[in-house]
């Protein structure tokens, strides 16, 4: 990947813009983000917006770790951990079907997800659980519960026969799907951990992001319209991203929401929030409204590092009360 300073400089390259206005734009998109992405994350969004295609540019194969949400041609080998039986599903009038599978190498897992024809194509490559695997100029999106999510679109996915290096699926297999409880001043980037935590702070920022109906994806503001890269303009729904501090007693780490679990974290639809916050013509009213903070709350997810602070934060992936009587056994279980 490029330097924050190679990608400034190729922007200024192709579309003539001074230095202070490049980085203005990653300034603003990266706020646009609520730090949801590092800064050279940020930057290659800028260009990917400008109609620059830097990733295209760098041939450098990608480890899982450095995968981040808006990511295009994408380049990476990794091993097959598990593969998930094809699902069907209908939306409005639309049928298709979908199947998933867990991708890894020695930084971490993300999910790759075929659609439709993409599965016919990897079915007559005889796929298999352990076998190595390229995909070629794929993209990266964020789930609903703000996973990373690898896609292949117009790119290409093929089976590696020469020898890389790798773990062993045996080693990965031992690890997959494990969620450890651990205390948040032991948690490491790239490890999925669960703690009992308090949150202790929130970020008052605009929780509100417009994404397009038809297929999710975050919308763009176009000269006061909304737009969908993919579907054109629309009016959009509303999703909802929280982001705050949470503090186990050994330690504490930024945690961020997405869509349903913010919703679950709040009492309300994304709906019932805004709603609220429009009859107060204020986004941030729904802060003050809240009786979350000070509670203790059991919450599994991902570790990562942001790129800009250096700190590790997590990105939830569940969120419950806890379980009276499953604490007190894991504490028997601890001292027994």
């Amino acid at each position: 990947m490029f330097s924050l300073e190679e990608i400034v400089e190729k922007i200024c390259e192709h579309t003539g813009m001074s230095q202070k206005k490049v980085m203005q734009l990653i300034d603003e998109k990266e706020d646009e983000l609520s730090g949801l992405v590092s800064r050279e994350g940020a930057a290659y969004i800028v260009a990917r917006e400008l109609g620059i295609s830097l990733l295209k540019e760098s041939k450098k194969q990608l480890k899982v770790k450095s995968l981040t949400e808006g990511l295009n041609s994408v380049d990476i080998v990794a091993r097959v951990v598990r593969i998930y039986e094809p699902r069907e599903f209908q939306k409005d009038d639309r049928k298709g079907s979908v199947m998933n599978l867990i991708l890894g190498d020695e930084t971490g897992m993300v999910r790759l997800s075929l659609w439709n024809d993409e599965i016919e194509n990897v079915a007559e490559l005889g796929m298999k659980e352990g076998d190595v695997v390229k995909i070629s100029r794929g993209y990266v999106k964020m789930d609903n519960r703000g996973n990373l999510d690898l896609r292949i679109g117009k790119g290409r996915i093929e089976k590696v026969e020469e020898e890389v290096k790798l773990p062993e699926l045996k080693g990965m297999e031992k690890d997959f799907g494990v969620v450890r409880r651990k205390p948040l001043s032991e948690a490491k980037d790239g490890e999925t951990i669960e703690t009992r935590a308090c949150l202790v702070q929130l970020f008052r920022k605009n929780p509100f992001f417009e994404v397009c109906p038809t297929c999710g994806v975050r919308m763009k503001n176009r000269t006061g319209k909304w737009v969908c890269d993919q579907h054109g303009e629309v009016k959009p729904d509303y999703h909802v991203v929280i982001s705050g501090v949470l503090d186990d007693g050994y330690g504490n780490i930024r945690v961020v929401f997405f869509r349903e679990l913010a919703e679950k974290l709040f009492g309300k639809n994304a709906a019932e929030l805004r709603a609220f916050a429009q009859e107060r013509v204020d986004p941030l009213a729904i802060y003050e409204a809240s009786d979350v903070l000070g509670k203790d709350y059991i919450i599994k997810g991902r570790v990562r590092k942001n790129e800009l602070t250096e700190n590790l934060e997590m990105i939830a992936n569940s969120i419950e009360e806890p379980d009276v009587k499953r604490e007190f056994d894991m504490l028997m279980k601890e001292i027994s």
